[in-house]
């Protein structure tokens, strides 16, 4: 029998063959020492471009990343002086980008190969074309190191139903809406224990992906439809009982044609609440026990219900206050920069401009991935960069698995990049070094501390407000303070 070290040996010596027969086989498309000079005519390069997306839409992301990046940039230099293909990036593109830059990429490749192989420039065909090959190219397994995607399983699910045309359709009675619930555990029976249910859904809408609203009921529990542009419910310590969750989301004035989803369980009653038991437990107590019994539920559905709208209520006032605070410091920084470099004025403003779409994006969640707050972060970064340049700098040391499966709240990490530059000195002389460090508990944030000589105004209502919003949805404390010649911030992930 051979050995076990002999027999690990030979399984690496079959991969890395492997490894070297598919770098073989993907051979580059667009010679190394073509000289491209993009002050020209880009169009004497479009024999190029077919093959170098063929190249990209069959190359594993893991694999030859320089060559890899060097033909996205060719790619992209061609479309931007190609007057003939207009790709629209559409509201659902957001959808795209959040979920990886290189998805996005192959959105565009495919848009940019079926017209030039087609010279169909009808906008509903190519974005299907787009589509299909982001689709492709995730479900092919080439998108190495994303994970499973739930949106992108459900897109290729209604592209197995040829039905993508069907999401660009705007005649009436066209199926171009669908919505997906992601319910707890694939049962429908649980014990009276396992009472703590929280409930992810979201829609694929193409054609006004921003008007999507959503409303939710659980039958059994509270009868009254709830609106919200959120994307997920948790309903903590249910009683016994037998419950439907409905979710229905529109994109018109009114939810008459909504389409829903919808999950039915149920909940166990405790051995002591249980016929058996009590028939045991029956005597002269049997009337006075049950109508405590009955009564204790009650109670426990009004608390809970009162206890539900207080905590949205308040949740919703406190995410209220970032924005303004933000908008505030960010229009003072542009009157400054508008004075003394119109320049860097303007491309502030465009950084800016994208920051605030990634903010209207994700603003209204309770809870954002770490990739999608880093999105934030980085617009954030450059807006600040145009104004200290290398005066400032980030350090980021988190690890990717980290950035796909925890969350935070929306525009923390923002809230404490701002604070720093705030009360620190930030120049050449002594520059400012950022450090976002973190594990699979908390994430921590933190710099060295280099006071201004005079304070600018500020109470810490940043600090405060991410405070209270993680005290609204978790026990896990937030932790802030001097240590050393630092100040660290240690924010928990969910």
């Amino acid at each position: 029998m051979p050995h076990p070290n002999k027999i690990l040996l030979l399984l690496v010596a079959c991969l890395l063959c492997h490894a070297s027969v598919f770098c073989q086989k993907q051979k580059t498309p667009l010679p190394a020492d073509l000289y491209i000079d993009v002050r020209s005519d880009m169009q004497q390069y479009t024999n190029y471009v077919v093959p170098c997306i063929d190249w990209l839409q069959n190359a594993p992301l893991n694999i030859n990343k320089k060559e890899r990046a060097r033909i996205e940039d060719f790619v992209l230099s061609w479309l931007q002086r190609n007057p003939d293909i207009n790709i629209s990036m559409p509201g659902y593109s957001m959808k795209f980008n959040g979920i990886s830059g290189e998805l996005l990429y192959q959105f565009m490749e495919g848009w940019i190969k079926y017209t030039l192989q087609t010279h169909d420039a009808n906008i509903n065909n190519c974005t299907v074309a787009g589509i299909k090959s982001m689709l492709s190219y995730y479900t092919t397994g080439k998108a190495v190191g994303l994970g499973k995607i739930a949106y992108l399983d459900n897109l290729a699910m209604i592209a197995q139903k040829d039905g993508l045309n069907a999401l660009l359709d705007t005649t009436t009675g066209a199926k171009n809406t669908y919505i997906f619930l992601d319910a707890p555990p694939a049962r429908r029976q649980f014990k009276h224990d396992e009472n703590y249910f929280s409930f992810h859904f979201y829609c694929i809408h193409l054609l006004n992906p921003r008007a999507i609203r959503y409303r939710y009921l659980l039958d059994g529990y509270y009868d009254q439809w709830i609106e919200t542009t959120d994307g997920s419910v948790t309903y903590p310590r249910l009683p016994p009982g037998s419950y439907t969750f409905k979710v229905q989301a529109t994109t018109g004035k009114t939810f008459e044609k909504a389409v829903e989803s919808s999950y039915s369980f149920t909940i166990a009653r405790p051995f002591w609440l249980e016929y058996w038991f009590l028939t045991l437990s029956a005597a002269a107590l049997l009337a006075l026990g049950y109508s405590l019994i009955k009564m204790r539920e009650n109670n426990l559905r009004n608390i809970a219900a009162l206890r539900q709208k207080r905590i949205l209520s308040e949740y919703e006032h406190l995410k209220s206050q970032v924005n303004p605070h933000f908008l505030f410091n960010s229009l003072n920084t542009l009157a400054h920069l508008i004075e003394i470099d119109q320049k860097t004025a303007v491309e502030y403003t465009e950084n800016l401009s994208r920051l605030y779409q990634n903010i209207l994006t994700y603003h209204d969640n309770d809870l954002v991935s770490l990739s999608q707050e880093m999105i934030i972060l980085d617009n954030y970064l450059s807006i600040q960069k145009g104004r200290f340049g290398n005066a400032l700098h980030l350090v980021v040391d988190i690890p990717s698995e980290l950035m796909r499966t925890k969350k935070i709240v929306p525009l923390a990490l923002q809230l404490l990049l701002e604070n720093a530059i705030k009360h620190n000195v930030v120049s050449s002389t002594e520059p400012l070094e950022i450090t976002i460090t973190a594990n699979d508990h908390e994430i921590t944030v933190y710099n060295k501390i280099q006071p201004k000589l005079s304070k600018e105004k500020g109470e810490g209502v940043g600090l405060i407000n991410i405070t209270k919003r993680y005290g609204l949805l978790t026990d896990k404390p937030v932790r802030y303070g001097t240590e050393n010649t630092d100040f660290k911030v240690i924010l928990p992930l969910l």
